[in-house]
């Protein structure tokens, strides 16, 4: 009995530590790095990454008081979200504005707004 009395708390706050660490990303980050990758979804993974890293970074303002930080676990989760389409998909999404309603209906957002 004196055992289910501490392992039931430790199970607990050790699941609640899981939780809390693991990354959460908002509807609003995901849309940020699906028009970013839509910008030019071509390349290899890794120059994909790198211009969406570049884009994030250089983009932050001197004067900002919270500036983005590049989120490589969210980019590489867009980046699946693609190669999870269709080759004809893809090749619908080489324009920007299709792009961003594949990846979002992909990635279960809601649909950008039309130009």
């Amino acid at each position: 009995m004196l055992k289910l009395k501490v392992i039931v708390p430790v199970m607990i706050i050790v699941c609640t530590a899981i939780w809390w660490l693991m990354p959460h990303f908002t509807e609003q980050d995901k849309a940020y790095y699906v028009s970013l990758y839509c910008l030019q979804p071509t390349g290899s993974d890794q120059q994909i990454q790198a211009r969406m890293e570049q884009t994030v970074e250089n983009n932050n303002q001197d004067y900002a008081l919270k500036k983005r930080h590049f989120s490589p676990l969210l980019a590489k989760r867009i980046q699946d979200a693609w190669d999870r389409l269709t080759s004809d998909q893809q090749h619908q999404g080489q324009q920007r504005d299709k792009c961003a309603q594949l990846l979002s209906e992909k990635l279960n957002l809601p649909a950008p707004l039309p130009r």
